[in-house]
């Protein structure tokens, strides 16, 4: 098998929205959090929002990662490799949590409920969270369906039809959970010929191809329900509440969970 994450990085700039957040959506976390005098914990190494706070620990499990994507360390400014579910940080020590995507990087029902538990252990009191999330609908896309969208013209880019897939692909457990290699099966039954929808499409081969990066992985992301979201993040927060973070591509199923007033325990 592949290392997912160390082999994640090469492609980081040949992404783009709804994977990575734009402008639009960082201005939604600083209003959301007023992050410009906060203690801030990151986590994952999203360098759209490394540059709010006026000071930021970044944690994230691959040195890889680390080394290929950050900005770089400063004064004001550190990235750490650690696990999300075990944070080397002290309890009630930050102002605030901020993340991108980071409750589908893990693969169950299980590991977001130690990823909530974590970020409420660690916040002050008082303190908030707001995590960008990849929510699938609570009604599945058919496959036969997302395929006759894209050559309609109605999928904006290769990463947005690469989530759609996901979610589609989607368990319908507790834990809502797909392995890579399912997602990159899956499009490759849809669209074998990559020339062709490059072509149909206006998209790169390079864009395209970012999806081989999951062959031989063993990585499984979750693309749980908002609802489910939400109700697994209550026992954790007495606030909790879904902020709309832009009008990129597929942005409808990527809002902000904005967690609030803690419950250490």
């Amino acid at each position: 098998m592949t290392d997912h994450w160390d082999n994640y990085h090469r492609h980081w700039k040949l992404l783009d929205a709804p994977l990575r957040p734009t402008a639009e959506t960082v201005a939604v976390f600083d209003r959301e959090l007023d992050l410009k005098n906060a203690d801030t914990l990151l986590l994952g190494v999203t360098p759209e929002l490394a540059i709010l706070s006026k000071s930021m620990l970044a944690i994230d499990q691959s040195a890889t990662m680390i080394s290929g994507v950050w900005a770089g360390n400063n004064a004001s400014r550190r990235a750490i490799a650690g696990n999300w579910l075990s944070l080397p940080v002290d309890q009630a020590s930050v102002d605030a949590v901020i993340g991108d995507g980071c409750l589908s990087a893990v693969d169950s029902r299980a590991a977001r409920d130690a990823l909530f538990s974590e970020i409420a252990r660690v916040l002050k009191p008082g303190g908030h969270a707001a995590i960008r999330v990849f929510a699938r609908p609570e009604v599945a896309d058919d496959l036969h369906s997302i395929e006759a969208t894209v050559l309609a013209g109605g999928v904006e880019n290769f990463h947005a039809l690469k989530w759609r897939i996901a979610m589609a692909c989607t368990t319908r457990d507790r834990d809502q959970s797909v392995s890579v290699q399912t997602i990159r099966a899956t499009f490759d039954s849809l669209f074998p010929d990559r020339v062709a929808l490059a072509q149909r499409t206006g998209w790169t081969i390079a864009s395209i191809d970012t999806i081989d990066v999951y062959a031989g992985s063993a990585t499984k992301y979750s693309f749980a329900t908002l609802a489910t979201l939400i109700d697994e993040a209550r026992p954790w927060f007495s606030d909790v509440r879904v902020v709309a973070s832009g009008s990129y591509p597929l942005a409808e199923r990527c809002p902000l969970l904005v967690l609030g007033s803690p419950r250490h325990r």
